[in-house]
């Protein structure tokens, strides 16, 4: 499902002494099916943009096509469940959501709340709960007996019951140790290469953001700075610098090498095979001079 953000505007507390402009004519395009990363500084606008797409803001000027549903600034009557249906939000901490006695009836109850029946609902939620790997034995008791990790799998297989053609993650790995952060990670990746979803992710870790993403966005004072695959982004580290943004850990460390050597190139590697496979040939190139 493509999304397409054209001259949009949004200004928080509009005619009032608190008016803040939060995106400033931003035009971006999401392809569909593509895992696109949203990195910025703290009030550089990324969660103000994403929560665009699924309606949970309205555009102060612009338009905003997710798919078939256009939200068009100052239009009074615009079809937002349809569009909530199609675009699921995990949110920071999703799991502060959970309210139901059970964890299965928790998963149930978004589907059910669309006016999907109580068995297809069932179905679903048994679905997702397979999908983000929690075991059949935990179903029938109180997300509130679970892990912090595992209460966030309940959360997001909420949002997979839904069965959304695009999924919103805002932080999704916040407040997590490293095994939860990975394995959250790892399911949406797994998700995105299986069911061809349209991710955009909200992060402020640079490593995830490179690992992961088709498309970064790096935005700047309410608009988009770079736009571009990882390496075209983090390949910029002036412009990402001058926004308050760092690189990958792994390019950081080749950048203190090349350094070392004499070297003020910049070598876009994004995981620790590519870093050691760059170290190497860095390190055999300054033997063969020596």
């Amino acid at each position: 499902m493509d999304i397409t953000f054209e001259h949009v505007t949004h200004v928080y507390g509009s005619r009032t002494p608190f008016e803040k402009l939060a995106l400033d004519d931003v035009s971006l395009h999401i392809p569909s099916g593509s895992f696109t990363s949203i990195i910025g500084h703290t009030g550089s606008g990324k969660s103000t943009l994403v929560q665009h797409i699924n309606g949970l803001l309205k555009p102060s000027k612009g338009t905003i096509t997710v798919g078939d549903v256009v939200i068009q600034a100052g239009a009074k009557k615009q079809d937002l469940k349809s569009l909530r249906e199609k675009v699921g939000f995990v949110f920071q901490y999703p799991e502060h959501q959970l309210f139901e006695e059970t964890i299965i009836k928790d998963v149930c109850f978004g589907p059910m709340n669309f006016g999907i029946s109580e068995s297809e609902a069932i179905k679903r939620a048994e679905e997702s709960l397979q999908m983000v790997g929690l075991p059949a034995s935990l179903w029938h008791r109180s997300p509130f007996d679970l892990s912090g990790g595992q209460m966030r799998r309940v959360a997001i297989a909420g949002v997979l019951a839904l069965r959304p053609q695009a999924v919103i993650l805002d932080e999704p790995t916040a407040g997590l140790d490293p095994k939860g952060r990975q394995e959250i990670l790892g399911l949406f990746k797994s998700l995105h290469e299986r069911q061809q979803l349209t991710i955009i992710m909200v992060t402020h870790s640079m490593d995830d953001a490179a690992a992961l993403s088709d498309q970064v966005v790096a935005m700047k004072g309410g608009k988009p700075l770079i736009i571009g695959t990882p390496k075209d982004v983090f390949i910029q580290k002036e412009k990402l610098q001058a926004a308050g943004l760092d690189l990958p850990e792994t390019m950081t460390f080749l950048n203190k090498l090349l350094e070392r050597a004499g070297e003020s190139k910049t070598i876009p590697a994004f995981t620790i095979d590519d870093a050691a496979d760059a170290a190497i040939n860095l390190l055999n190139g300054v033997k063969d001079h020596v």
